[in-house]
């Protein structure tokens, strides 16, 4: 039976894990946008437009690949960052509620974070963009292990957060559990 304590536990995992999702969304859309401009060659904002390509046209996104540098398109790239901040939000709550179920801290907690990360990117790669017809993230950014590398991104930031606030994912003492 859950008692009013584990209703507001529960309840924190919840936004926090969403704050947190965001927190490792924005750092892996970092990495993306920087190594487009330096790396990739391309504009700094075509990762935002290729997330909004699909609710807006691909209008946007081919004129950042054609431009390249800076060019802004401020509505879409809202947009995109928008879009791109609830999915991170999303996953960063399904992995509180999964790392407290599984009472993950420490070294777990972080390799759970790592290898999470890389699931949520084949889901979204393989599943969720072809049913919104999305941009094919892989021939967009040009490799397998680039792709990796940001979803590690955003999966460390989960990771590390059992680390940072273990009292929320403990067991209750065996007294407590009913």
């Amino acid at each position: 039976m859950s008692t009013p304590r584990d209703a507001g536990q529960v309840s924190h995992v919840l936004l926090r894990g969403v704050l947190v999702g965001m927190l490792g969304g924005i750092l892996m859309m970092l990495f993306t946008m920087l190594s487009t401009i330096t790396y990739l060659q391309m504009g700094f904002f075509t990762p935002l437009y290729a997330i909004a390509a699909p609710l807006i046209g691909q209008s946007p996104l081919m004129t950042s690949l054609r431009q390249g540098g800076f060019y802004l398109d401020f509505g879409p790239a809202l947009l995109g960052l928008v879009i791109h901040l609830l999915w991170a939000g999303f996953w960063g709550l399904i992995f509180g509620l999964l790392a407290r179920r599984l009472h993950l801290t420490g070294g777990a907690a972080i390799i759970s974070g790592l290898v999470y990360g890389v699931l949520i990117m084949l889901v979204m790669i393989f599943i969720v963009v072809p049913i919104v017809r999305a941009p094919d993230l892989l021939l967009l950014l040009g490799s397998f292990s680039f792709t990796i590398a940001n979803a590690l991104f955003f999966g460390i930031t989960l990771g590390l957060w059992p680390v940072v606030q273990p009292q929320l994912f403990r067991a209750p003492p065996a007294w407590q559990a009913v």
